[in-house]
């Protein structure tokens, strides 16, 4: 089928109707039923899906049984394999499945049916009309199986240009980032965000389902980590996770979002006694150099690795010894970090976080004063063709998460200092990991999703 250049309306749309072997049927039920999601390579030959499309999932056994409806998104990837990964979610199960001959069999369904390397996508009027069986056939779920049709068309992602969509990415990534490092539901909650809303939004904030906080003293506990917390204005969120540990959230309210010049997260763990701070850098991708590249020449990056290294010299030694508490050792005590993001892809998925170069304020000062960061020419440049030596978003979300990075005993003194030297004009997250006061092996890394 050839490649449409744009998406087809709702008037216009059909889906898929997909089977795979037995094996791989019964484990894609399994995951739906177990974790909601499920993830499967297709071929791309000839082949270009839509942002979001809604499929049905049928086992043969041997007539056709539909055991689910989802939703099935790009997850990018594939390399030179020609495959594209998709991820399959927010499924309707129908157990048990429903049967093909009746009241399906009218419409030959075994005829519609695709592959993973035969895709065939159904008319719109058939598949109308298989929905509307659907519902016939199982009444309890229609109300469902229309919400899941209704999804498909929102689109959750922040797309375009300008400061304001980069700050809200920056921000949104901010987010994710600490409810990953916290084992919390990041999927759903980016998914929750209202994008239609985004002009008028103050904060990321404004956009995500978050349970603003209310109770004063959860409040003046948490400015006592971040002492100038409640000097202005700010807009709070509170995260629960399912297995009773919570992200809370405090956006400062200083900046106009359009016009600030960047966005500074301020980590606290609570379950490690640990501080961390991640400043975004906007990399951008043109025609200059190859790939994507920050540039840093004619920014203030040299002064502000200048106060990071003052502050850290006032910091109080703390020998690194095996001797120390388990909930106290480290890889490094070192609390300043960069990330250098990636400017919003049109293709960019609705719950994924940004992808970029984090880098750790030491090790990029070092990279700075070494060829490599001019062997492009152009100046001083922070990018993937030039610095092969970072962390992915999985590598820090696991090394924080685990506590084997950030700054072992945060006083405040030092707090103060952090956030008395931050540029002006930059907007700021303070983010409050509360953690379970006893750390068990078991829970060493793991994603509670």
């Amino acid at each position: 089928m050839a490649k449409k250049k744009e998406a087809l309306s709702p008037a216009e749309y059909g889906g898929f109707v997909l089977a795979f072997e037995p094996t791989r049927t019964e484990k894609i039920s399994e995951y739906l039923n177990r974790f909601a999601e499920v993830s499967e390579s297709f071929s791309t030959d000839d082949w270009t899906f839509e942002h979001c499309e809604l499929v049905l999932l049928v086992r043969r056994n041997p007539s056709l049984q539909i055991f689910a409806a989802a939703l099935m998104r790009t997850m990018g990837g594939g390399g030179g394999t020609r495959r594209t990964k998709m991820r399959m979610g927010d499924p309707v199960l129908f157990n048990p499945p429903i049967l093909s001959p009746l009241p399906l069999q009218s419409l030959q369904l075994h005829e519609l049916v695709s592959t993973a390397e035969n895709l065939k996508r159904v008319d719109a009027a058939t598949w109308a009309n298989i929905l509307s069986l659907m519902k016939s056939s199982r009444p309890a779920l229609a109300t469902e199986i229309d919400l899941l049709v209704k999804r498909r068309t929102e689109d959750r992602r922040l797309i375009g240009d300008g400061e304001r969509i980069n700050r809200l990415a920056e921000e949104r990534d901010a987010i994710g980032l600490c409810l990953d490092i916290a084992g919390g539901d990041r999927m759903g909650v980016l998914r929750s965000a209202k994008t239609g809303n985004m002009d008028r939004a103050k904060s990321i904030l404004d956009l995500l389902d978050a349970q603003p906080i209310a109770e004063r003293s959860i409040i003046e506990h948490d400015a006592k980590i971040f002492e100038s917390l409640c000097s202005g204005k700010f807009g709070s969120g509170r995260f629960p996770t399912s297995h009773g540990r919570e992200v809370r959230t405090y956006v400062t309210d200083g900046t106009p979002i359009e016009t600030a010049t960047g966005v500074d997260l301020l980590i606290y763990q609570e379950a490690y006694d640990s501080f961390l701070m991640l400043q975004y850098k906007g990399m951008h991708h043109n025609t200059v150099v190859p790939g994507w590249s920050y540039r840093v020449d004619g920014s203030n990056l040299d002064q502000q690795l200048g106060v990071m290294n003052s502050i850290r010299l006032a910091m109080p030694a703390v020998p690194a010894t095996l001797s120390a508490p388990i909930r106290d050792q480290r890889l490094n005590d070192e609390p300043f970090y960069f990330k250098f993001c990636e400017r919003t892809r049109p293709n960019a998925r609705d719950d994924s976080l940004v992808r970029g170069i984090t880098i750790s304020a030491p090790h990029l000062e070092h990279f700075l004063n070494q060829p490599e960061a001019t062997s492009q020419g152009h100046g001083r440049r922070v990018g993937y063709e030039n610095c092969p030596r970072y962390l992915n978003n999985s590598e820090f979300v696991a090394l924080t998460r685990a506590g084997w990075i950030g700054c072992r005993t945060p006083t405040s003194t030092m707090i103060a200092a952090i956030l008395n030297a931050r540029s002006e004009g930059r907007a700021a997250i303070f983010a409050v990991i509360e953690g379970q006061k006893e750390l068990k092996s078991q829970d060493k890394g793991r994603s509670y999703r």
